[in-house]
């Protein structure tokens, strides 16, 4: 037995009344999923110590989200319980990398159907942190990159910057999937908050506080799960591939890129940043707005222009929005090491509109399920009040469900049910935008 019980009110008195009376449930809970937005994630300590008073003997997980779905609408304020009558296991590790923190990770998990990974994709973690990060950035590699004279030089810059970031911020997320071997579905919900501030994102583990690890919440019952992207399937050849994004995405530039691990160290001969600023005429922000903007938990990491990297491995895509911040060596999400060397500035464009995620509810295979689904949270700002025909369709579909919003999730599994444009390494779909998963729950 599943079920979900949420409240709209963001005052902590209000909460608990409102879930006294609605956490009075016909089965006793083995496990829950909490999930805070950004009206209620300030008092999480709070409403953490009511949960362990209230569920004492129950395992539990949970994060911040844009939104979540019910059958009764599409909220994105107050927080949602999914719970859970038969038994899940939740472990959650730490690590200097991400392939560290999930090799542990792995090793920990002995058993699952299917299983969901939550984790930072960038921690904002302290003011100084951030702060040092900035003047690391702008002063010390920024010169050594200006230094190097050739481009051998310039990618041993970029290496070594790379390596300092994924020791410090950045969980590449195909550095993280790929550690699993993809015989099960392994769902990454890789949280990248759309308005970030010191201290995000947050993540739970039994009650726990995380920063930069990594969670491991493993389903038992009989399960199927479902990758879906807004995309065209893939092409079989970059050329292909590159006609497919010149199709879907608007004021495509073919660019050369000069990058190593998670770093942008010039694109077309100048830093990204730079880059983006003279193609689209737009200000860059200082570092001092910067800051200000994390204080106020107000610094927006969505962008309406990327770069669309083509992998040497299949030829699938993913993008990676460029964002007007002081950044001379840009960071990436993800690990560029497997993507071609040339790259696709565009801007970021739906086909379909908000119906194109219809396709996630149209591959479902079992009738009598609980579907849990993750939504690309950049559907909220690109579709706002469109975003409720997310529950007409899940109405259309789905029995029982629950859906949540946030950062593009992604899956490593090898039995995928076509070639996704998403596909970067084989069994491994990741991308910067548009994409959604699905889990069926056989839960009785």
């Amino acid at each position: 037995m599943i079920q979900y019980v949420y409240t709209l009110y963001t005052d902590f008195d209000e909460i608990v009344r409102d879930l006294d009376n609605k956490l009075e449930l016909d089965f006793e809970p083995s496990f829950y999923f909490l999930f805070l937005t950004e009206s209620t994630w300030r008092i999480y300590d709070k409403v953490l110590k009511y949960l362990r008073t209230r569920f004492p003997d129950c395992k539990m997980s949970g994060c911040i989200v844009e939104g979540y779905v019910t059958k009764e609408g599409v909220w994105t304020r107050g927080l949602a319980l999914l719970l859970f009558e038969n038994d899940v296991e939740v472990l959650w590790t730490k690590g200097k990398t991400a392939e560290e923190t999930f090799t542990r990770l792995k090793r920990a998990m002995k058993s699952w159907s299917s299983a969901i990974t939550i984790f930072p994709l960038f921690r904002f973690s302290s003011r100084l942190d951030i702060i040092n990060f900035s003047i690391l950035n702008n002063t010390l590699w920024r010169y050594r990159l200006w230094r190097a004279r050739d481009r051998k030089s310039k990618l041993e810059v970029l290496e070594r910057c790379s390596k300092f970031l994924e020791e410090k911020y950045v969980f590449p997320a195909n550095k993280a999937l790929r550690v699993f071997d993809g015989e099960k579905p392994v769902v990454g919900l890789n949280l990248l908050p759309l308005e970030a501030g010191f201290g995000t994102p947050l993540i739970f583990a039994n009650y726990n506080v995380l920063g930069r690890s990594a969670v491991g919440v493993c389903l038992k019952e009989k399960t199927n799960a479902i990758f879906h992207d807004v995309f065209p399937e893939r092409g079989k050849s970059y050329e292909e591939t590159t006609e497919i994004i010149r199709n879907t995405f608007t004021s495509v530039k073919e660019v050369n890129v000069l990058k190593k691990g998670v770093t942008i160290g010039e694109v077309n001969s100048i830093p990204a940043v730079e880059f983006l600023k003279r193609e689209r005429l737009i200000q860059t922000y200082g570092e001092n707005e910067v800051v200000r903007m994390l204080e106020e938990d107000k610094l927006r990491t969505v962008s309406p222009y990327g770069l669309a990297f083509i992998s040497e491995e299949t030829y699938g895509s993913s993008l990676l929005g460029l964002a007007p911040y002081p950044l001379p060596i840009y960071p990436s999400l993800f690990d560029l090491n497997v993507f071609h060397d040339k790259a696709l500035f565009v801007g970021e464009f739906f086909e379909g509109g908000v119906k194109a995620f219809r396709g996630l509810f149209e591959e479902k295979k079992f009738k009598d399920s609980f579907d849990f689904f993750v939504i690309d949270a950049n559907a909220i700002p690109m579709f706002a009040g469109r975003c409720i025909e997310i529950r007409n369709m899940a109405n259309e579909f789905c029995d029982r469900y629950f859906g949540i919003f946030s950062a593009f999730p992604s899956i490593r599994y090898r039995r995928l049910a076509k070639k996704h444009f998403s596909e970067i390494e084989r069994g491994l779909c990741f991308n910067g935008t548009g994409t959604s998963v699905m889990i069926e729950i056989k839960d009785r």
